[in-house]
């Protein structure tokens, strides 16, 4: 949107507008500079939101496991109390109230053991990767503790560097944590048939030096759940045969808000002797706009009080144990009023919907095409709702994953496609998260779209096997059709005069 100059009179002063219809002087938008003169808020507003509609929609956003949609009351909590900063306690003591209210919430739902009511430890952050920070330096911290004790030294006086376990699954903030912290890494790879931590080869890499084994509930590669109950059974058995005390941080970003409301039997939070601390992300599946984390230890001993900061810049004493400083409390409120509105029951409810709807897309990809996909996530067994897929490469085909999701982009779909990692790097996979807006209506249209890419593609490839046989499959729907019939006959006019060509041209 170009800059204009609406002058209402002759002896005015220009006044910046916004509007085509007022334009005498035309400028470029400024991009790398101030302008030297103020626009209106008309003006300014306009610029900016002609830019941002070249975004994607975030609805479309298949990608990301970010909630992007709130209730109107909730948002309306969240605009009025974005100007309060959470960490000024003497000035918004309600609003940190609320926060470790959120906090106690939580230890409640991972089973903290219980001690006085309202005790719980924990903060909340910016998101995960902030939470998975200082679980990782209350982890460090506490191996320096036991080594400077062990060998009758000061803290300070360790100067050995210690060690942190876990699968090339993770995410990649906990690369970023050892990095920026001088912890090494000990990564166990996966395999092409394993996706998941393997327990025996974390046991063979423990030693002395090692602060922790980081396990992942939910994998943002397959959104398998790895056993961590296995895993904690291990550990105890080599705390009893070696006298290694290893601790678990469980990195639950997604899966700590979905495990207790659908897989409540499944073992993986401070239940466990050797868990010592969870993060979790409220902006995903704890169902709040980002930017949102928490963690949570299982008691005071497990958070160093050398790690808690206590300044008076604002006027009282206040601890602070955060990487950052000032933030908003909108997002915690906004956490508060989820927990309040939904409760067990609501949040239960949505998290098996998305479940179910994560099995239904399964199941309909791989009936797609006669075994045309392979699903790698692992939808009849506990899992975050996400579906990983690869195009079956005994097919032979032409066109790779990457292609077809370039292809449904054009259709809105924002679907990614990447490597798995270590010794599984090989295999490219296509990632489908379900959230809440991720209907089964949503979840039919995107399976269309899919059949209909798909057509296309085997026509420009020259695969016209596949190309019929997709056709044809129109007519045996392993879900629901949302089409409409003026749609069903453009589609087959247009494939139909195709059939000699090397391209069909398909309306999403």
């Amino acid at each position: 949107m170009s800059l204009s100059y609406h002058v209402p009179k002759e002896d005015d002063e220009p006044m910046l507008g916004h509007l085509a219809r007022f334009i005498e002087v035309n400028n470029d938008v400024p991009k790398f500079r101030m302008p030297d003169q103020p626009l209106t808020e008309q003006a300014a507003s306009s610029i900016i939101r002609s830019e941002l509609r070249l975004d994607g929609n975030p609805d479309l956003n298949l990608a990301s496991f970010v909630t992007t949609e709130v209730d109107d009351a909730c948002l309306h909590l969240m605009m009025k109390n974005l100007n309060k900063n959470l960490v000024d306690t003497s000035q918004y003591a309600h609003s940190n109230e609320i926060q470790d209210r959120c906090i106690n919430i939580l230890a409640n739902l991972f089973h903290a053991p219980s001690t006085e009511e309202g005790s719980a430890v924990g903060t909340a952050t910016v998101g995960s990767s902030e939470a998975i920070m200082l679980g990782g330096l209350a982890l460090k911290w506490r191996w320096r503790a036991k080594q400077a004790a062990k060998h009758g030294k000061k803290i300070e006086e360790i100067t050995t560097r210690c060690n942190l376990i876990f699968s090339a699954a993770v995410h990649v903030s906990v690369l970023k944590l050892c990095r920026y912290f001088d912890i090494d890494v000990r990564m166990i790879p996966l395999e092409e048939d394993s996706y998941t931590l393997n327990i025996d080869q974390v046991i063979a890499q423990c030693d002395e030096n090692t602060c922790g084994v980081l396990a992942i509930l939910g994998t943002t590669l397959t959104g398998e759940f790895e056993d961590i109950k296995r895993l904690n059974g291990a550990l105890l058995k080599l705390k009893h045969d070696k006298r290694l005390d290893i601790p678990i941080h469980v990195d639950g970003a997604s899966g700590a808000m979905i495990a207790p409301f659908v897989f409540p039997e499944i073992e993986w939070d401070f239940r466990l002797e050797q868990v010592r601390s969870i993060n979790t992300s409220g902006h995903k599946y704890g169902l709040v706009l980002p930017g949102l984390g928490w963690v949570i230890w299982r008691g005071k001993e497990d958070l160093p009080e050398d790690l808690i900061f206590h300044v008076n810049y604002l006027g009282i004493d206040e601890p602070t144990f955060n990487l950052n400083f000032s933030r908003s409390a909108a997002n915690v409120i906004a956490q508060y009023y989820q927990f309040l509105r939904l409760g067990m029951d609501g949040y239960q409810r949505i998290m098996q919907i998305s479940i179910n709807n994560a099995t239904y897309l399964a199941d309909s990809l791989a009936s797609i095409g006669d075994d045309l996909f392979l699903i790698r996530s692992q939808n009849d067994r506990p899992s975050l709702p996400m579906v990983a897929f690869s195009l079956n490469p005994g097919k032979k085909l032409q066109f790779n994953e990457t292609v077809l999701v370039q292809r449904l982009k054009e259709c809105g779909w924002i679907i990614p496609a990447y490597t798995l990692a270590a010794n599984a790097n090989h295999i490219t996979v296509c990632r489908i998260v379900v959230r809440e807006t991720f209907t089964r209506n949503i979840a039919s249209i995107l399976l269309e779209d899919i059949r209909l890419v798909l057509i296309r593609l085997a026509n420009e490839y020259g695969h016209r096997e596949l190309a019929d046989l997709l056709q044809m499959s129109d007519k045996n729907k392993h879900h629901q059709h949302r089409r409409s019939k003026q749609h069903d006959d453009k589609v087959k006019s247009h494939t139909d005069k195709s059939k000699h060509k090397q391209t069909v041209h398909i309306i999403c």
